[in-house]
């Protein structure tokens, strides 16, 4: 991605077109030449909502990389989001009509005309329309897609309390967008579940993927197989048994014999016609192509079979005797019986169809409260791990068992899923239950929403932002037990995402969730995000510097501070800037940063990997949060049994990642960045246990090392001596000759991969 200086001398950046029309390329590609006609149709999204991305940056409608990127539409407004968080123009709480307001209309007896959504938002700022509200707040018998579905809601509940000053006002910021989006929600027949168990994904999403499941190729080959080709196998085999007479050397064709082998021959041309998946009867080597050429010239002949056709056809005869049976025996027909059972068993689309059959009806937005009726065995056949654990992943279950269960497999989708719990947790401090229950659905559906791209050091919108959310924040009070199931989840969250997944970095998205128990738990913790290095600015917020000083604290003369030389002058810098676009920056933190990045590959050009190595140096210096969340939670003890597997974990990473040797330079350059972060999470954990007991681990990691395959020893031995000589009190600025720390980002060939091939 391509990030320009303005000329205004501001030293703001913006963002080039090259990336838009790299991914329009993309998308234009796979519409048109990728097998897969769901694939392809997919891609004709992504073509559209690319090309809408590039015309807005063209014509100026889009600034992409503020948190306002749409020209005359207010933050709060909910974009539709294109990878990389290029927001394409629409909104998605516009568009057209959804089912629920088509059937509004219909009731009301209105036409849509091109003013629906004024007309619907008016309609339920009327009497019915207002009583309609207040059942759906009363019975939860409603659902939030977006954000803005919940804003006339908030507007009844603010009528009934006696608010209505608010409420005007609040309508006086939605007023100009009623002809435009939806502010009234889809209604319900049931309300929202409020449990603290969370499911990986809805029954709606869980649908969609037993709809797309395909018969395997190699299922539907064994398929035809059995069901086609096997039975006119056998019909061709027993015809030339019948021919066979005892005494040798000829065949004795009776008077039926004709008219069968016709019959049988022209079976098997329209079977060669229409069932074109299996390639042995095409064979003519094979044994079913050997018979079925000679019975064709046996035919058009009209006389008995030459001699050389007899043996070819006696000693197959023979062949099949011996290793099945011929039609009509035993041995012959056990196996044909034991192959009917196998057909007999539904495929694994059949069981798909079967688990939709079941599950209709069940709302599409929930979970599964069970799975017992809808896995219960087909056929007596029960069903396969395949279809039953697309199920599974729509499972309401404590969030922990998802992860032990490996349903949820990375921090990634750990991220996606705890907004259920964390909705329920912010929404503790509200006493009234319908607001309660609206405020929790206000805020999942905020957290679908997809990250912006942003530069200029510019934030992404927060909750509290969308006017309706803060028109009944105002409710939301922390007490002791808000407060409490605030820390306990938060304390919850860190502690499984750090015991499952200890190697990879936390992610943003996951990271969201955690400032917002923080908020509730009542705790000031510095929380510092990923930065992307292709539109890094060189500039920190001022939370770096501080997450920095507490790590520094934290780690002070530990073995991660001697391996990455930790400066404890962090103690005393304290020097920060006003921004004029944003937060406060600390300027003496960048210069760090940036020194310890270019030293010993220091280059006065900005580059992305240049950009990665000032950024690899934040995360260091603030272990990207790992010191501040362990030690403002407490978690040292619960983890502390669990520190060598922890740390043993990362290191299997490290050697998997660099073992891979992908063939794109691209992909091992990721490995290598990955590896590294797992590397440093290693030292992390590492330096929570006791010093007395690094010597016995760098021996495991040595003889673990010892038994990877290839060269890796070898490419990790600079490494290694690095660590072996922190491990034994030393700094790595002192480090012997050959030993390197071992940093995933440079601007160089990356030593760890070894020399340049050729």
């Amino acid at each position: 991605m391509r990030v320009d200086h303005k000329d205004d001398g501001s030293g703001e950046v913006e963002i080039g077109t090259q990336y838009p029309l790299g991914q329009l390329a993309r998308a234009l590609q796979t519409s048109q030449e990728h097998p897969d006609a769901e694939a392809r149709a997919r891609a004709q999204d992504k073509v559209r909502a690319w090309t809408e991305v590039f015309s807005g940056m063209l014509q100026g409608t889009l600034t992409v990389g503020s948190r306002v990127p749409v020209a005359e539409v207010p933050a709060w407004a909910t974009l539709e989001v294109a990878k990389g968080g290029f927001a394409t123009g629409r909104l998605l709480a516009e568009g057209a009509l959804q089912p629920h307001e088509q059937a509004l209309l219909s009731r009301l007896q209105r036409e849509d005309t091109g003013n629906a959504r004024a007309v619907l938002n008016a309609w339920y700022l009327g009497e019915e329309g207002l009583a309609e509200l207040r059942r759906m707040l009363r019975t939860g018998g409603y659902r939030i897609q977006v954000p803005e579905e919940g804003a006339l809601l908030v507007v009844a509940w603010l009528l009934d309390h006696d608010q209505a000053e608010r409420a005007r006002g609040l309508l006086d910021q939605l007023a100009p967008f009623f002809p435009r989006l939806r502010f009234y929600p889809v209604p319900a027949a049931t309300p929202q579940a409020d449990t603290a168990f969370v499911h990986v994904r809805d029954v709606g999403e869980t649908r969609g993927a037993l709809a797309r499941v395909r018969p395997r190729p190699e299922l539907q080959r064994q398929w035809e197989s059995a069901r086609v080709w096997t039975p006119l196998y056998d019909r061709l085999v027993a015809l030339w048994a019948g021919a066979l007479r005892e005494a040798p050397p000829a065949f004795h064709f009776d008077a039926d014999f004709g008219p069968r082998a016709r019959t049988l021959l022209s079976d098997i041309d329209r079977a060669l016609e229409q069932h074109t998946l299996c390639a042995w009867p095409r064979k003519p080597q094979l044994n079913f192509g050997r018979l079925h050429t000679v019975l064709k010239d046996a035919l058009q002949a009209r006389t008995s079979l030459l001699p050389g056709q007899a043996r070819r056809v006696r000693g197959v005869l023979e062949a099949i005797s011996q290793a099945r049976g011929l039609p009509g025996s035993e041995r012959l027909d056990a196996l044909r019986a034991r192959q009917r059972e196998q057909l007999e068993r539904p495929s694994g689309v059949d069981f798909a169809r079967e688990a939709l059959r079941r599950m209709d009806g069940l709302p599409g937005d929930a979970g599964l409260d069970s799975l017992e009726a809808l896995t219960a065995p087909v056929k007596g056949f029960a069903f396969p791990a395949s279809i039953e654990r697309k199920l599974r992943l729509s499972l309401n279950a404590p969030v922990e068992m998802l992860v032990e269960q490996r349903l949820i497999r990375s921090s990634e989708t750990l991220a996606r899923v705890v907004p259920q719990l964390s909705a329920q947790v912010r929404a503790l401090g509200i006493s009234q239950p319908s607001l309660r229950a609206l405020y929790s659905a206000l805020y999942t559906a905020f957290r679908r929403r997809r990250s912006l791209l942003l530069v200029n050091l510019e934030s992404q919108v927060k909750l509290e932002e969308l006017p309706w959310v803060g028109a009944i924040d105002a409710y939301r009070k922390l007490g002791l037990a808000a407060e409490t199931a605030s820390r306990r989840t938060l304390e919850q969250l860190v502690r499984l995402t750090l015991s499952s997944f200890p190697e990879v970095l936390l992610p943003n998205k996951l990271l969201q969730e955690v400032r917002a128990l923080l908020k509730g738990a009542d705790l000031q913790v510095p929380v510092v995000d990923e930065l992307a290095a292709d539109i890094f600015m060189a500039a920190f917020t001022e939370k770096y510097l501080e997450a920095a000083r507490q790590a520094q604290e934290q780690l002070a003369g530990t073995l991660y501070a001697r391996y990455y030389d930790l400066p404890s002058a962090l103690q005393v810098m304290n020097d920060t800037k006003q921004s004029r676009h944003g937060p406060r920056t600390s300027e003496a933190f960048a210069a760090l940063c940036t020194a310890r990045a270019k030293d010993g590959e220091g280059s006065a050009q900005r580059s992305v990997a240049a950009n990665g190595r000032v950024i690899e140096q934040a995360q260091i210096l603030t272990t990207h949060n790992l010191a501040t969340l362990v030690e403002a939670l407490d978690l040292r003890p619960v983890l502390e049994p669990h520190l060598e597997a922890l740390a043993l974990r990362c290191f299997t990473r490290v050697c998997e990642l660099l073992e891979a040797r992908p063939p794109a330079y691209r992909s091992r350059l990721r490995n290598v960045k990955n590896a590294a972060y797992a590397w440093r999470h290693m030292l992390f954990f590492l330096s929570l246990r006791p010093e007395a007991t690094h010597p016995a681990f760098l021996q495991e990691m040595e003889a673990r090392l010892s038994q990877r395959r290839g060269d890796l020893a070898q490419r990790l031995a600079p490494a290694m001596l690095g660590l072996r000589h922190a491990v034994s009190g030393g700094q790595m600025k002192d480090a012997p000759p050959g030993a390197q720390c071992f940093l995933g980002w440079t601007v160089k060939r990356h030593w760890v991969l070894g020399a340049a091939p050729g």
